[in-house]
């Protein structure tokens, strides 16, 4: 007997390497760097199987530095356990922060790249202001929830 969620998985999968330049793979996790005039960002896709959700975050493009690897997939995978949308920042070992922004999607057969790059767009946007709103010698406040 054949499982239908592998094969909505299946086509989840071949969607998201459609919408991204792919830099890195680990698993049903993602990674993209976007850089335009304005942004350079990383870009980290993950199914989520026990949710059947699809979580993209966007972060500061530090975080794919090699030596922040381990930071970024254990805090891909506490956002993903968490389920929470939206700011998040990430403490590193040397107290620099990392700002990322998170949002959810359902996996389904009908998920097409245009949804897809369509969410892709909004959370690089949301990334983007509220990143300019919380840069050093912004007003902004140490929490970052946004709503």
């Amino acid at each position: 007997m054949t499982n239908p969620h592998a094969h909505t998985m299946q086509h989840c999968r071949e969607v998201i390497k459609a919408c991204l330049n792919i830099v890195e793979e680990r698993g049903d996790t993602y990674v993209a760097i976007h850089k335009d005039e304005d942004t350079e960002c990383v870009v980290l896709v993950s199914m989520i199987r026990s949710y059947r959700i699809m979580s993209v975050i966007v972060a500061d493009k530090i975080l794919f530095a090699k030596e922040h690897e381990a930071d970024m997939y254990r805090s891909a995978n506490e956002l993903n356990s968490e389920s929470v949308a939206g700011w998040h920042t990430l403490v590193l070992t040397d107290s620099n922060s990392i700002y990322m922004y998170r949002q959810c999607i359902w996996m389904s057969d009908t998920l097409s790249p245009d949804y897809l790059m369509d969410i892709l767009c909004q959370c690089i946007a949301e990334y983007r202001y509220g990143r300019a709103r919380l840069s050093p010698g912004s007003s902004a406040s140490s929490t970052q929830e946004h709503t």
